[in-house]
């Protein structure tokens, strides 16, 4: 029997400037950054500039609807613009259960070995 993958979103915050190209590529580096770490990415969550923190509360929510194991950032700066990180962190953790994995702590010489 096959076992099944935990879930996992994305979220990302786009900056001033980027280009579409750029939030395409972020989002690829996500999906293979969950692929590898052995999640089925089920949505990616993009932070627009303008209407911050919408996308963030959407993310909330549906990590708590669904269910979520875990949401998967570039990095903690994606969450900068709401406060400190790392109490943005402990706060969504606290209260959806997912846990945080930030790609920029996470990767080591050994995808997968390190995942916080």
């Amino acid at each position: 029997m096959k076992s099944e993958r935990e879930r996992a979103y994305a979220y990302a915050r786009k900056h001033l400037l980027m280009f579409d190209s750029e939030v395409n590529r972020t989002k690829e580096h996500l999906a293979y950054f969950a692929n590898a770490a052995g999640y089925e990415l089920a949505a990616t969550f993009i932070e627009e500039i303008e209407t911050w923190p919408a996308a963030f509360e959407r993310l909330i929510q549906a990590v708590i609807r669904d269910r979520v194991e875990a949401v998967i950032l570039p990095s903690m700066l994606h969450f900068a613009v709401l406060g400190d990180p790392t109490n943005i962190k402990q706060h969504f953790e606290a209260a959806t259960g997912a846990r945080i994995i930030a790609i920029s702590n996470a990767v080591s010489h050994t995808l997968g070995d390190t995942v916080s």
